[in-house]
């Protein structure tokens, strides 16, 4: 009599069905889970900011950047945010955006600036 040690090869598909199946089920509620996560983390990060300009204002009584001339001529990084970390830090860190633009990352735009157009 023979004895057989191992699977068949029907028995191999069928678990690796069974594996597939449970991935295509789980993997939609991993994805949404991310997505949720990184809404917290914004909501977060938007509270901090608000709370940190609030601060500002106590202390400096005006927002960042708000009674300069210049301002349209800065660039991005000059000043609204930046100003919440130094002389005194507000937050310790500028928060990234959780969900980044996946445009085309190489594009070069050379120095970004803000230009605010009064009404």
């Amino acid at each position: 009599m023979l004895s057989r040690k191992g699977f068949t090869l029907i028995e191999l598909l069928i678990v690796i069905a069974i594996i597939l199946i449970l991935i295509a089920i789980a993997l939609p509620n991993f994805l949404n889970a991310q997505i949720r996560a990184r809404a917290t983390k914004a909501t977060a990060e938007l509270r901090s900011i608000g709370t940190a300009l609030e601060a500002y204002y106590l202390d400096w009584g005006v927002y960042p950047g708000e009674n300069e001339s210049t301002w349209s001529e800065q660039s991005a990084n000059e000043h609204g945010l930046k100003r919440l970390t130094t002389p005194i830090s507000y937050i310790t860190s500028i928060p990234e955006d959780p969900f980044p633009a996946k445009l085309n990352a190489n594009y070069d735009v050379g120095e970004l600036r803000v230009y605010y157009g009064g009404g």
